[in-house]
Parts: structure tokens; C-alpha cells; sequence
């Protein structure tokens, strides 16, 4: 008989009385005091494919969704608020070796020679010590869960993914408005939502799932704003510790 699947998302249901809920407010924060970066780690927000392994854990996990890899929770669509972006090389141990992540490098010590031993095969793909480097692009976002929270992630997006982020980041940079004065300005990307839906895509390798990015409308809560513009300045100053990616089971040459 085949294991019942899992879904672990936290729930909680504000019906306290209000005495208490004022005593908790009080004491906001407390029992963290000794948590540094290290303590916590972001989720990945990652598109479901094929073969990803949380087909088989997820209760309504299945290709095409979204899913929070920390909290198991599966989106159709979701919204999200870009507040910080990273281009990263990913290292991923080959299939055959067991698979796996490895750590990853900037695009100066990959693209520099700071790092001997990379080189390109057959297939045009980089390798070092047997392993791929992937071109990787990191969206850091707050994304929307299904009680309307905004919570910290990370979309990473790479292979035939990267054409969907240099859009994305187009958008980011048309988006224009105008100060009391009249002058134009681009807002930081923090000052707008964006619909991520998944969309079927092909090649002569294979299909897989991509996204589809929209600009959905500019926030107009200030304290969404603020969470917004902390978090981006959190990952600026190095303060944000990201969760190990997991290969989401595309194929080969897709896996993104």
C-alpha cells in the first residue's frame, strides 16, 4: 500500500481572547534572542515537474504548481514581490554520481579563471570536476501563501528560465512614475506585485514546466512596503540564509 502523503503547512487561527493576544503582542519576539542568520533558511519557491520528488509526498503536489519547499504549500498561481536579485553558478552532481547539490560560485569566479579546472562540454554545458555549473538567476521575493501572509523565498531560475528572468527584470526596469514634481523615476522592484503562473513549454530535448510573469498592480500598503524593503536590504547585507536547494526532476537539460 502506497505511504499517504503529507502536507505540512502551518495553520493558525487568530481566536484567542484579547487579553492574551495583548500579552503576545507585548511580547513580539521573544525566545528569538539568540537567533542569528544561521537559525533560519528561506524556502525555494520552485515549479513542479515530471519527475520532482514531492509528487510523491505532496498531497495536491503535481506538475505545473508551485510549491514553498519548506512548508510543502502548492500554488496554481502565485503572488509574489521581487526584492532582491543575485546570478549565481550553481553545482550540481551529475545524475549518475547520485545527483545532488554541491555549493555554488559567483559569476566572477566561474567567468574569470579564478576557479582552474571549469570547461565546457560536448553539449556546451560547464563542468567542473565532473560536475555542472548552472547559470542560475535568484529572484528573492515575498511571496503570497493561501491565508494572504507574505512570506520570505527564493525562485531560482535557470536553463530556458533565464529568458523569463531578463523579462522579468525588463519589466521591473519599464515600470515608470512621477515624483510631486513631475519628474519620472523607476521605483525599486519592491514597489510592485506580480502574478507567476505556470506555462507548458518544449524543445527536441524534452517538455517541462516554465513561468509566466505579469505585472499585477503597485502595492499601496505601506507596511507591506517596509516588510518589503527590509527583507531586500537583509539580502544586500548578507543576512539571508537560503535553504539547500532540492532538483526539481526535469529533465536533464532542463532542470531549472
Amino acid at each position: 500500500m502506497a505511504q499517504a502523503k503529507k502536507t505540512e503547512v502551518a495553520e493558525v487561527k487568530n481566536n484567542l481572547p484579547a487579553a492574551m493576544m495583548a500579552d503576545m503582542a507585548a511580547d513580539a519576539g521573544m525566545g528569538l534572542e539568540g537567533a542569528d542568520k544561521d537559525s533560519f533558511a528561506i524556502p525555494f519557491l520552485q515549479m513542479l515537474q515530471g519527475l520532482s520528488p514531492q509528487l510523491e509526498e505532496v498531497d495536491d503536489a503535481k506538475p505545473g504548481l508551485f510549491i514553498n519547499t519548506i512548508t510543502n504549500e502548492t500554488y496554481k498561481e502565485v503572488m509574489v514581490i521581487p526584492c532582491a536579485y543575485q546570478r549565481r553558478y550553481l553545482r550540481w552532481a551529475p545524475r549518475d554520481a547520485g545527483g545532488g547539490y554541491k555549493g555554488d560560485y559567483s559569476p566572477i569566479e566561474v567567468e574569470t579563471g579564478k576557479i582552474l579546472g571549469i570547461e565546457r562540454d560536448a553539449d556546451g554545458k560547464l563542468r567542473y570536476e565532473g560536475d555542472e555549473l548552472k547559470d542560475t538567476r535568484n529572484h528573492f521575493v515575498l511571496v503570497q501563501n493561501r491565508a494572504g501572509v507574505w512570506q520570505p523565498a527564493l525562485l531560482a531560475l535557470s536553463s530556458t528560465q533565464i529568458k523569463k528572468s531578463k523579462r522579468w527584470m525588463s519589466l521591473i526596469q519599464g515600470i515608470e512614475l512621477r515624483d510631486p514634481n513631475g519628474k519620472a523615476f523607476n521605483p525599486p522592484s519592491f514597489s510592485h506585485i506580480y502574478k507567476l503562473t505556470g506555462v507548458k513549454e518544449e524543445n527536441s530535448k524534452g517538455a517541462w514546466w516554465g513561468i509566466n510573469v505579469e505585472v499585477a498592480k503597485p502595492i499601496d500598503d505601506g507596511d507591506l512596503y517596509m516588510k518589503a524593503k527590509d527583507f531586500s536590504k537583509q539580502v544586500a547585507e548578507g543576512a539571508v540564509q537560503v535553504s539547500e536547494p532540492v532538483s526539481d526532476g526535469g529533465t536533464e537539460d532542463e532542470r531549472f
